[in-house]
């Protein structure tokens, strides 16, 4: 299904407020927030991890990271492509992890996360997936 320019510039401003939403919601250490931009059949994959399913998984995920390790997630979207009810979004990231007893550290690596409309203007992540530069 094609998708107009003027749907298409909609749904890369819908996604682009999710990005902020995740980026503020971890900056708040807000588990909760940053779970509800999941669909509740959501996964995340991440490198030397098994995958993250639901929404629940995502949320406890969230809650344990954001305890102290994950300071914050910076995200640059760099490409966001749509078509009828789903979206994706490629980019790159940098983490800044702080590990109980040692100094920061930033990671950077790149993502692709694709998006579901679950509503005529709300869209939620359904697979989120992403891997280290190094």
């Amino acid at each position: 299904m094609a998708t107009t320019g003027a749907v298409r510039e909609d749904v890369v401003r819908t996604i682009l407020a999710i990005d902020r939403e995740f980026m503020d919601a971890v900056a708040a250490r807000d588990a909760e927030r940053v779970a509800a931009l999941y669909a509740e059949d959501a996964r995340i994959m991440m490198p030397g991890r098994p995958t993250i399913s639901g929404r629940s998984e995502i949320l406890n995920f969230y809650r344990a990271a954001l305890q102290g390790l994950v300071e914050s997630i910076i995200l640059d979207t760099t490409d966001i492509e749509v078509s009828g009810d789903l979206a994706y979004a490629t980019g790159s990231n940098r983490i800044t992890l702080t590990p109980p007893g040692e100094a920061s550290r930033e990671e950077r690596g790149k993502y692709v996360a694709v998006y579901r409309r679950a509503s005529a203007a709300d869209w939620k992540v359904v697979i989120d997936s992403y891997s280290n530069n190094e």
